[in-house]
């Protein structure tokens, strides 16, 4: 027993070492937990400003937004899902999940009540937030306005989870088919990016403004959005004022029943002079969430813009 106990002594610190080496490696500390790489507990800042501390990997986890119930089935994450908008409707599956209420009118009953102990929002239900927190919940805000901070908040919604390592392979993806495109319009001049109209609803005719997201994918794509010089969001034009703009290509994405067939935007009254209708250059995006949804599909939708707006280089 004493040969036993002596060659058990002379080992243990080599196991310290290499236990403490482990530790360094994985970049936590002795008091934390790893899982799948990522360590627990964790300070992150959210995209209301927030210092929000993630004690461990969370396992109910509520979504205050279709791109972010997006984001979470496609990491893996759906199984976790506890509560969804009643906006949130893909996958399918997100839609036998318990719903919380309205994209930006959720209710905090509802959300206490699936008992969380993850809540991810966005800005717009900032005035929510303190609800939730004064009823010891956790939630983290999180919002994209263009591709490059799409990619980030899927890493951060990863690293929250504790599914960093699907969220990188994930991205990875993402961001070898947004290089593909962009590496083909690198060269472009002011002169060679066609004024793009993209619309939204077409009464009121609506479309995205300098602060929208959807004017971040026709940046990226090589284009120039008529309505750039507003800075807002979501824009109401008269049809005078695109007329004057005269857009070279047209991007119809209709959001619910207000969608309209590329023929009948063609025959509208008045526009006949319109250039993207005289060289029919004008796309229809069938499922709009593919492009106003900041989720994974996001590159769907932006490898469609970019091949409409210059199909010679990317046919």
């Amino acid at each position: 027993m004493d040969k036993k106990k002596q060659t058990l002594n002379m080992f243990l610190p080599v196991i310290f070492i290499l236990s403490l080496a482990a530790v360094m490696l994985s970049g936590c500390g002795s008091t934390t937990k790893t899982v799948n790489g990522t360590c627990f507990p964790m300070q992150i800042t959210d995209d209301l400003g927030r210092v929000v501390t993630i004690e461990e990997a969370p396992r109910r986890i509520v979504s205050l937004a279709p791109a972010i119930t997006e984001i979470l089935f496609a990491l893996g994450l759906g199984d976790k899902v506890v509560g969804v908008t009643t906006y949130c409707d893909y996958p399918a599956e997100a839609e036998t999940k318990q719903k919380v209420g309205g994209f930006s009118t959720p209710s905090a009953e509802l959300v206490v009540s699936a008992e969380p102990d993850l809540v991810l929002a966005t800005p717009i239900n900032a005035n929510y937030v303190p609800q939730l927190e004064n009823a010891g919940l956790t939630v983290v805000a999180v919002e994209s306005l263009n591709l490059t901070e799409v990619l980030d908040n899927i890493r951060l919604v990863g690293k929250v989870t504790g599914a960093s390592k699907a969220a990188d392979s994930l991205t990875a993806d993402m961001q070898q088919r947004i290089d593909s495109i962009t590496a083909k319009l690198s060269g472009l001049v002011n002169e060679q990016k066609p004024a793009v109209y993209f619309e939204i609803f077409p009464d009121p005719l609506t479309t995205g403004g300098a602060k929208s997201f959807v004017h971040s994918l026709i940046t990226e794509a090589g284009g120039k959005n008529i309505a750039g010089d507003v800075e807002q969001d979501w824009v109401n034009l008269s049809p005078e004022m695109v007329l004057a703009r005269d857009p070279q290509v047209a991007i119809l994405c209709h959001h619910g029943s207000s969608l309209q067939t590329v023929d009948e935007f063609k025959t509208r009254p008045g526009w006949e002079q319109v250039s993207a209708i005289k060289n029919n250059r004008i796309g229809l995006i069938s499922d709009e969430n593919t492009v106003v949804r900041t989720g994974p599909r996001v590159v769907e939708g932006f490898e469609f813009m970019a091949k409409l707006i210059h199909p010679d280089l990317i046919p």
